[in-house]
């Protein structure tokens, strides 16, 4: 248990250093402008850039990430050692809380089947080859590839192995919480919409995720589209050429890295246009401007090629993105997403109706069944969303009055405008095209907030202010967060191991083109354990039938035999 909490405090460190690196030496930017979670959370994404980078030339093996963790720890620590001091002693109390909480969210780390499925299976292949032509044509999963794997491979190193690579929703966390701390703590701009927007969301996200349940990237999307759309709210807000400055560079950053994590988040460069036409970009400096955009457009063009190398087509999803003449081009990546979007996530597998599969999909007719099958968890989540508005009434009883008086801070009718835009794209494309509910809570949650908000105000001529609870409502959540993952350690019994659990599976052999094919042992049953899980590369859960596999130049090709149709 004890190694889990150093390891965190290392990986926490690396990733602040590197955010602290990228902002100083790539954009040279005073670095005192940012919050500690800030820095943190960009430190995340260039990371992520690193491992794009890295893993085009070279496998994301220990010895890779070792020396490129080593080079970037020491030259963080050595070229900004007063400043790190500086920090410790600004945000310690911040820094222990933050740390106590990830900590016991980390011991109850449960992944899902998908993690098994191809989760870990494609970071075994990140860290086993250099990039590899045809990867999908292993499984049509690989082609819609997440960056927020290629991350987490970043973190597979000597001692730890394979369990380093959960680190990465844990560090994302507790940079999050970070900034909840802060803002909370922070005495301006105190009824703003972007803080009324934050603190509620700090509440909704610690009641609703009590623990790291997955290793999926969901999580990371949503966190990394929501806080673009923070930020873009805190752009709106002010006039300082620095501030703009430094939340322009922020939302460009969020919102691409939420992109290449997740496709559905595919609103985010919405946001960062608007932030363009807000600040209509002769306010800060075009060289700022010039630099963040490379940057930013180097990590997209990175996840593109990538998505490329590995099925042929530039975004899987569209299947006109395809190059179906190259040899890897994998034939069965349309029919499988459409199989994903269509009747699995529009929740056939419940249906028991007579209509063919077909038959449901068109003309909406899935949708009382995907209703029926969802309507728990989406109240679920609308639930854990009002609760903190509740309690924040509740806390600032006294001061509710009515008043015309705008104490939201809102300078002009474009934030509405772009409001209803966001939503009304993001959850049409959702609605009609994968109606997961987790794929759809930045959507969902950003029209609730502005709903609940402009009802208030508009309707009821209701201001708040929160000078008071705040701090309590937060001490509650944070407390009701740390208590229930407690229990949840003290009492879970027959514990092997507080890393999370990966399942070994049973797995046979055989030689295609001098390649050594592994396979999940037929003789199990079980669908988990017909999963790749941890096996070595090369993984193909049908034993290699219609692939062959040559090498050229150094680089691996995997493409489907012709007569596979």
């Amino acid at each position: 248990m004890i190694e889990i909490f150093f390891y965190l405090i290392f990986f926490i460190s690396l990733i602040f250093l590197s955010g602290l690196c990228c902002l100083k030496y790539i954009f040279k930017l005073d670095v005192t402008l940012f919050r500690f979670s800030e820095i943190g959370l960009i430190g995340i994404t260039f990371f992520t850039f690193l491992s794009f980078l890295i893993h085009f030339f070279f496998p994301l093996n220990t010895n890779i990430n070792l020396i490129t963790t080593v080079i970037l720890f020491l030259f963080g620590i050595f070229r900004n050692s007063y400043y790190l001091i500086q920090i410790l002693k600004k945000n310690y109390l911040i820094l222990i809380i933050s740390l106590f909480i990830v900590f016991l969210m980390t011991l109850n780390y449960n992944p899902h089947e998908d993690y098994g499925y191809y989760h870990l299976p494609y970071i075994i292949n990140l860290t086993s080859e250099k990039i590899i032509f045809g990867l999908s044509n292993l499984q049509p999963q690989f082609g819609w590839n997440s960056s927020w794997l290629n991350l987490s491979a970043m973190f597979y190193l000597p001692i730890l192995g394979l369990n380093g690579v959960h680190m990465s929703n844990p560090i994302l966390f507790f940079f999050v919480l970070c900034l909840f701390i802060e803002t909370a703590y922070s005495k301006k701009n105190e009824n703003r919409l972007s803080r009324y927007f934050l603190i509620i969301l700090s509440f909704y996200i610690i009641i609703k995720f009590s623990r790291i349940s997955a290793h999926g990237f969901d999580f990371p999307a949503n966190i990394f589209l929501l806080l673009s759309f923070y930020y873009f709210l805190k752009l709106n807000e002010t006039y300082d050429n620095f501030k703009l400055e430094k939340y322009f560079i922020i939302i460009l950053i969020f919102s691409t890295l939420a992109l290449t994590i997740k496709l559905s988040t595919f609103v985010a460069p919405l946001i960062v246009f608007a932030s363009l036409f807000i600040i209509k970009v002769k306010n800060i400096k075009k060289k700022t401007i010039t630099k963040s955009l490379l940057f930013c457009l180097s990590l997209f063009l990175f996840w593109v090629i990538q998505q490329f190398i590995y099925s042929g087509c530039f975004v899987p999803m569209f299947e006109f993105t395809c190059i179906k003449s190259v040899n890897w081009y994998t034939l069965d990546i349309s029919n499988s997403i459409k199989a994903v979007t269509g009747a699995v996530n529009k929740s056939f597998r419940d249906y028991t109706g007579t209509l063919t599969q077909e038959e449901y999909l068109n003309n909406f007719n899935w949708v009382s069944t995907w209703f029926n099958r969802n309507k728990t968890e989406f109240f679920e989540h609308l639930s854990a969303f009002l609760i903190p508005f509740l309690v924040i009434f509740i806390f600032n009883f006294k001061y509710l009055y009515i008043s015309k008086k705008n104490y939201l801070g809102i300078k002009n009718k474009n934030i509405l405008i772009i409001t209803l835009l966001f939503t009304f794209i993001g959850l049409s494309f959702w609605f009609v095209k994968s109606p997961v509910i987790r794929f759809g809570i930045p959507y969902l949650y950003v029209s609730s907030f502005f709903f609940i908000i402009y009802f208030l105000k508009y309707i009821f001529k209701i201001n708040l202010t929160i000078k008071r609870g705040i701090l309590i409502t937060l001490f509650l959540s944070l407390t009701f967060n740390a208590s229930k993952n407690l229990n949840r350690v003290l009492n879970f019994e027959n514990r092997e191991s507080y890393w999370p659990k990966i399942l070994k599976v049973e797995y046979s052999s055989k030689k295609i083109d001098n390649f050594s094919i592994n396979f999940p042992d037929s003789k199990i049953i079980s669908n988990q354990h017909q999963y790749c899980w941890s096996i070595p590369f090369i993984c193909h859960i049908d034993s290699g039938n219609g692939i062959n596999i040559y090498k050229k130049n150094e680089y691996i090709f995997i493409n489907q035999l012709k007569n596979k149709n």
